[in-house]
């Protein structure tokens, strides 16, 4: 069977995510007075022999893990906005933010929370390998203040990091524990076969089981015949992916929306593509619709702007410049070629699509499919006129490595977007004129926005509140059946 490697999100066009680690013999064994039962009984799966590190784990099973056993500084809504939950305060001035800790707040071994656990998990959520680097790449520096303060310094402003800060936070030194110690309302227990719910500062919250029943998982074969059988509760999945996860039995499909773009970029170096009126005709020439609702099968949100739709930021009175247009000839004849990763038959269909729009218009198109590795390679040599690609952006959309990070593969430069830029991250007021502009030079071509499918069993929850950090999100609001 297939060794199991669920990747989330990262490095460029790669999912990536966490390890776990071995518990303290003096966990509380104590369950809160507020434990609700239900006669369904629930489980979830882990993978033993993959990292619990919840900063660099390979497994998304583990990743998923740590929303029931840690909790993060802020969390996020459904539209991507930063709410605190171990956070209970902070200041932003002169590109150095100051979080005031809340108070009270317990590990499940019973020890305090402090501020050097918070500093010990951010700076090792930003060392290189981590699966949160990318979206820590504008901190400085990390110090605890006290016991109650943390500060972070920025290389750059950034008035929405707390929105990138939902990174689970751990007692200091049990990163290599087989399970690190968090502030969640569920721990597990000595044996590994189970999660218990026990922790003070929880004392107001609900939780629906009193313990949650642990799979150890070896396979992809072996995850989906113990969801079957009932032993594991909920699956997730990318159906559209290189390697879609499907039940067998009967299952409620829940979309949990992320910040997993694709888009289409250009080569800015050369003709036709240094020309923006170019890539604003091309941009025109993509039905963004048809694409996630017919070749990704209503697993994304269509978006003109690298902004999810679902977020306060996204402007549609904006975007709707960049609205498909079928009809109008392309300003220029020249032969394209699109440069796609040939082993996703989505992303495939999407590119074939675009390239009889393209042709129809003017432009003869056609797709050129290599092997990933083949396919990163024409990238980074700039062998491409355009290519379709996918990357997870930070939850605080901080775009800085399209214009002058790793991302920039097409060279784009224009001095006006990159000040627009810089003010749209010192605060939301500026994010208008940035997405007009935007759209007006358009540095890359945003299609749309991928959904992660979540199966639970059917008949299990009525309602549930994943969102794309944390599957098990709000859990103890989730509605049971």
């Amino acid at each position: 069977m297939k060794k199991l490697l669920f990747f989330i999100l990262a490095l460029s066009l790669i999912l990536s995510a966490c390890e776990l680690s071995e518990i303290e013999n003096d966990i509380i064994e104590s369950e809160s007075e507020t434990i609700e039962t239900h006669n369904k009984s629930f489980g979830v799966a882990f993978a033993s022999s993959e990292s619990m590190d919840p900063y660099t784990t390979k497994s998304n099973l583990n990743f998923e893990l740590m929303g029931l056993i840690c909790e993060p500084l802020f969390s996020l809504s459904e539209t991507f906005e930063a709410y605190p939950v171990l956070c209970e305060s902070y200041t932003y001035e002169n590109r150095t933010y100051s979080f005031k800790i809340r108070d009270g707040v317990t590990f499940s071994d019973g020890s305090t929370m402090t501020a050097d656990d918070v500093v010990y998990s951010l700076r090792a959520a930003s060392e290189q390998g981590s699966f949160f680097a990318s979206r820590l790449a504008s901190v400085e520096s990390i110090r605890a203040i006290g016991k109650d303060t943390v500060t972070v310094k920025l290389r750059y402003d950034n008035a929405r990091l707390p929105a990138a800060l939902d990174i689970p936070i751990i007692k200091s030194g049990t990163r290599n524990s087989f399970f690190p110690i968090g502030t969640g309302l569920y721990f597990p227990k000595d044996d590994k076969s189970f999660l218990v719910a026990s922790n003070s500062h929880h004392s107001g919250k609900t939780a629906h089981y009193s313990t949650i029943r642990l799979t150890d998982i070896g396979s992809i074969d072996e995850l989906v015949f113990e969801f079957d059988t009932h032993n594991v509760s909920i699956l997730t999945s990318d159906p559209t992916g290189n390697s879609p996860i499907s039940p067998m039995s009967a299952a409620k499909l829940t979309n949990v929306p992320s910040t997993r773009m694709h888009y289409i970029g250009f080569n800015t170096r050369r003709a036709p593509f240094d020309d923006k009126a170019a890539r604003y005709a091309v941009a025109k020439a993509i039905d963004r619709e048809s694409i996630s609702v017919g070749d990704f099968a209503l697993m994304g949100k269509a978006a003109a702007l690298p902004v999810h739709p679902a977020s306060p930021l996204y402007s549609a009175e904006i975007s709707a410049v960049l609205d498909y247009d079928g009809n109008t000839p392309l300003p220029f004849d020249d032969t394209l070629t699109i440069l796609v990763n040939s082993e996703n038959p989505s992303k495939l269909a999407a590119c074939k699509r675009i390239a009889e729009t393209l042709t129809r218009l003017g432009a003869t198109t056609t797709v050129r499919a290599l092997p990933f590795n083949e396919y990163a390679a024409a990238l980074n040599r700039g062998d491409f006129t355009l290519y379709y690609a996918e990357t997870t952006l930070a939850p605080d959309f901080d775009l800085t490595k399209f214009f002058s990070g790793s991302l920039n593969y097409g060279g784009f430069y224009d001095s006006s977007l990159s000040s627009l830029h810089t003010a749209y991250l010192s605060g939301d007021e500026a994010s208008g004129d940035f997405f007009r502009t935007f759209c007006d030079t358009v540095p890359f071509s945003p299609i749309m926005f991928k959904d992660t499918a979540m199966y639970t069993e059917d008949g299990f929850f009525k309602s549930s509140a994943p969102t794309s950090q944390n599957v098990y999100h709000n859990f103890e609001s989730w509605v049971v059946s």
